[in-house]
């Protein structure tokens, strides 16, 4: 027993509750500075192998037990050495990541990622192993601190920011550390140490951290960023404003030879204006000529809704059209402290008298609004060739064709609603999702072709889809009745007059494929397929606007094979061994069953809460909460009768079965609630099926150890490395079939689980 004599198991558990909170910090600090520094699709492959470190350190632990089965003193320093690692493994790796320069070469960021994974893989699956009668309660302090870093890391993002929450996974780490010390040895002091070495660094001056912050290696020297490509271009340019927040990292850029002009960049890309502005309105004239501009130039424009305002630059446009109520609706609330910051700069455009700007989900806002815009407006994310593939596995609810009825429906009595494109891609997707959501509103597919106006920016660029796009910066214009003849001769009219080119307007410009659908040489569907890239609507379930092709997923589909290899490789020995493998097929199949489950219950319940990480936060903490408090229950014999079914696997698959159903008819009818009542109802609904989840792994762990429990740290490593798999398939089914299949593949996964009795786990 590596135990130290006459210590309470209360120490163990105390330090696994915070290694399992630093755990999880860590691994959403790292997918927030892997973001920062590559495209989404690199972040998802660097965090995925990394997460496989889990499995690693099972398999260390494994050997290390097998081959010291009788020298506790060994195992037990061992331990205590890897236990005083782990803190200072948070700040080597993170600190790594923020010096480096750039490099395309992701084993430079996948190796020394893994590294707190497999520290702490090691421990805890060691501590699984020596203490197995007690797994039950092993889970629930594990579970209970993953729930706890959750919400923690969410304000710590927000209001510390990226070092300093660095620093505080690290000082948390090292009270584990003091737990685990004084419960495995005698001797303190070094446990001590170490927590007074990260407390120390609390007391860094704020304006060294602050040039920590905005002196990002990779954000400086890659030209896939926005400041990197101007410096490498030869610009001079310099970084004046960094947050970091739970959402993104957000800078404004100056660059030396632009003194009009700012750039707002999200994560180092999807890069936004900001104009300089003295707050006069004859300064506005100059934007009047701009194919922004257009959708002020005729109809109603008094009240006006701006999705994603970013900049500010939409805002100006909407001064300059003379609108009496302008509202901006901004997700990332760090864009607007940075437009706020540089009022002096921008003409404090979001503190004018008639300008109210709202820091949520665009989506949300609209869906709990009450009020009739005579404008929508939203500048769609600006990607290129480079970022293209990264945006595809971007689950995006803002333009589904559900977002685009919604918005319809908000407008007033001749309304529009105004998409700003990026190329001719985009442009495509969007007029084709307004037809999707104009039919869900009952017009046919050739009248809806009435209803969009599509104008291009420049009137020297031509239509082609043939491959090489020279469309730029189109204006899709969607109203809620037909253009009358009058309005699409204004609208023809003011276009060529600022020297931009109609694409598409009815009853005056009816030319290319909206022209043939008009006319019904074409159907629907042969219209989309009439693009060399796919221009399917996206739907809430299926919400992947960006994905043009299937380059993504074939990159998905490659990745699981890669890592599905890597463990089988790993894991390879311990498969060959018939009673191991049956164990180890157990809790594999319990790690990719739970993510499916989870991935697809958080996403479900983004609209409902109104954000991404809002519902990340509180669905996820309430499941492994649930599930923590599962685990305590799960040894009552109601539970584990020896029956040839074990039920509560069984009652997870009916449970997200029934979600499936019932889920959307819930939040229909409680939609309105105060979002507190929202966050409760969401809590209790996950905790129900996490409350189930929580029981199967520590009654396989229970099992295994009352007879070879020097396999525990494979299968505490099998479930690790196989909930990367879960990460990846979730994916995978969704964009293909949709979250509601990921969720019924979860819950056949735990229904195929309720056949494993206990003749098999114990070998």
């Amino acid at each position: 027993m590596i135990q130290e004599k006459g210590k309470s198991k209360s120490l163990l558990l105390f330090g696994i509750s915070f290694l399992s909170i630093s755990m999880f910090i860590y691994q959403v600090i790292l997918t927030r500075v892997i973001s920062a520094i590559f495209t989404y699709h690199y972040t998802f492959i660097i965090t995925s192998f990394s997460i496989l470190g889990l499995g690693i350190g099972g398999i260390i632990a494994y050997r290390q037990l097998k081959n010291n089965k009788t020298n506790n003193q060994f195992l037990k320093d061992n331990l205590i050495k890897k236990i005083v690692l782990m803190p200072i493994s948070y700040i080597f790796v993170l600190g790594l990541f923020y010096i480096l320069p750039f490099s395309i070469n992701i084993l430079v960021y996948i190796i020394p990622a893994m590294v707190p994974f497999i520290i702490g893989g090691y421990i805890l699956s060691s501590i699984y192993s020596e203490f197995s009668d007690i797994s039950n309660k092993l889970y629930f302090a594990d579970l209970i601190g993953s729930g706890l870093g959750s919400i923690l890391v969410l304000f710590s993002l927000n209001y510390l920011g990226v070092i300093k929450s660095i620093i505080l996974i690290s000082i948390i780490s090292s009270i584990a550390v003091i737990f685990f010390v004084n419960f495995l040895s005698k001797k303190y002091i070094i446990a001590y140490a170490v927590l007074g070495m990260f407390v120390v660094s609390i007391f860094v001056p704020q304006n060294y951290i602050s040039a920590m912050e905005k002196n990002f290696g990779s954000i400086i020297t890659s030209k896939l960023k926005t400041f990197g490509s101007i410096i490498s271009s030869g610009d001079k340019a310099e970084i004046v404003y960094t947050k970091w927040n739970a959402f993104s990292r957000t800078d404004v850029i100056r660059v030396d030879n632009d003194p009009n002009e700012m750039i707002v960049t999200i994560d180092g890309t999807a890069s936004s204006p900001m104009y300089k502005f003295d707050g006069k309105d004859g300064s506005l004239d100059i934007y009047k000529k701009d194919v922004e501009y257009l959708p002020y130039t005729f109809g109603k424009k008094d009240n006006v809704l701006i999705i994603g305002p970013g900049g500010g630059r939409d805002i100006l446009y909407a001064l300059a059209g003379k609108s009496k109520n302008i509202i901006g609706v901004e997700i990332n609330t760090s864009t607007i402290d940075a437009v706020r910051h540089f009022k002096d700069f921008n003409g404090d455009i979001y503190n004018k008298a008639n300008v109210k700007i709202y820091g949520e989900d665009g989506r949300y806002f609209i869906n709990r609004s009450k009020n009739k815009y005579d404008i929508i407006y939203l500048s769609m994310v600006m990607t290129s060739s480079a970022l293209q593939t990264g945006y595809a596995l971007n689950e995006n609810y803002i333009y589904t064709v559900e977002a685009l009825k919604a918005y319809i429906d908000h407008l007033s009595q001749n309304g529009k609603l105004v998409f700003l494109a990026h190329d001719e891609e985009d442009m495509s997707k969007i007029v084709a999702t307004a037809i999707g959501a104009l039919s869900r509103n009952g017009v046919s597919v050739e009248e809806a072709t009435k209803y969009i106006a599509v104008i291009n920016k420049d009137s020297t660029m031509t239509h082609n889809h043939g491959g090489n796009s020279q469309i730029d910066s189109p204006l899709v214009i969607i109203k809620n009745k037909p253009f009358t003849i009058d309005e699409s001769n204004r609208l023809e009219m003011e276009a060529m007059a600022g020297n931009n080119k109609p694409l598409y307007i009815p009853n005056s410009f009816e030319v290319g494929p909206l022209f043939h659908l008009e006319k019904g040489h074409l159907t629907f569907n042969n219209f989309l397929r009439g693009f060399p890239f796919i221009i399917k609507p996206a739907t809430d379930d299926k919400p992947y606007f960006y994905n043009f092709n299937n380059n993504a997923l074939m990159l998905l589909i490659i990745l699981l094979l890669v890592v599905l290899l890597g463990i089988y490789l790993l894991f390879r020995p311990m498969l060959k061994q018939k009673n191991t493998a049956k164990a180890l097929i157990y809790f594999g199949a319990l790690g990719t069953a739970y993510m499916l489950i989870e991935i697809s219950l958080i996403q479900k319940f983004i609209l409902y809460l109104g954000h991404p990480i809002t519902s990340f936060t509180y669905v996820l903490a309430a499941l492994l909460v649930g599930s923590g408090i599962g685990s305590i229950l799960g040894n009552n014999s109601t539970f584990n009768k020896d029956k040839k079914i074990y039920m509560p696997p069984f009652i997870v698959a009916v449970i997200s079965i029934v979600f499936v159903e019932i889920l959307d008819v819930i939040f229909k009818y409680t939609f309105s609630y105060n979002l507190i009542y929202k966050i409760i109802i969401s809590s209790i609904l996950v905790m129900i099926p996490g409350f189930f989840m929580g029981m199967p792994f520590p009654r396989g762990i229970r099992l295994l150890g009352t007879g070879d429990k020097n396999v525990i740290p494979i299968a505490w490593g099998i479930n690790g490395a196989m909930s990367v798999i879960g990460s990846i398939l979730s994916v995978i089914i969704s964009m293909i079939f949709g979250f509601k299949i990921t969720l019924i593949t979860g819950a056949i996964i735990y229904g195929l689980i309720c056949l494993y009795n206990r003749d098999r786990l114990i070998l």
